[in-house]
């Protein structure tokens, strides 16, 4: 796996933009959850369309180890076990994503790919995070905060990953002209 000077860089401001928006703390604002996760989906799916398929896993890797870093979830403290599963999730949705990259049809199956693709990674994290780990290492959460769990590792993922996928659907083909022009 040989990265280019360009695809390093490009892959940097994309780590550093994810932490950027990570880093949005504001308990006035409805809904941040959704935002923050929106962003960073269509940080991912940017990434992945315009620099391929390894850079958007190494962010998909990275961005939930910077989420507990910096946001000090309780519960992924709790059950770290989450962790890999929502880089699992991430990167389901990085490979839809990398499906249509560079295809001549890219534009038309995009919304389609990446609408499969939020919900393919709501159904991976579902089913590892609320059906396998939280049952099995989070049986010590208090009750509210495992439900509380349960709703933000399924359904919040499904919102902000589509949430992502619009966001993509407009944004990418502006910057997919700017790449072809500057060409």
């Amino acid at each position: 796996m040989k990265m280019k000077t360009k695809t390093i860089t490009v892959t940097a401001v994309m780590i550093a933009l994810c932490i950027v928006v990570q880093l949005f703390k504001n308990p006035m604002i409805p809904y941040l959850t959704y935002i923050t996760g929106g962003l960073i989906n269509l940080i991912l799916i940017i990434d992945t369309l315009y620099c391929g398929f390894p850079s958007g896993v190494l962010l998909s890797i990275i961005t939930p180890i910077t989420a507990f870093i910096i946001t000090a979830s309780p519960i992924m403290a709790a059950v770290p076990a989450i962790i890999p599963c929502i880089m699992i999730g991430n990167v389901v949705i990085v490979f839809f994503a990398w499906l249509v990259r560079g295809r001549k049809t890219e534009l038309n199956l995009m919304p389609i790919s990446l609408v499969a693709g939020s919900f393919a990674k709501y159904g991976i994290m579902t089913l590892l995070i609320v059906k396998w780990v939280l049952p099995g290492f989070g049986s010590a959460l208090a009750p509210k905060l495992y439900h509380s769990a349960a709703v933000i590792y399924s359904t919040t993922q499904l919102i902000a990953a589509l949430a992502g996928t619009a966001l993509a659907c407009i944004i990418w083909p502006i910057v997919r002209l700017g790449i072809k022009k500057r060409r």
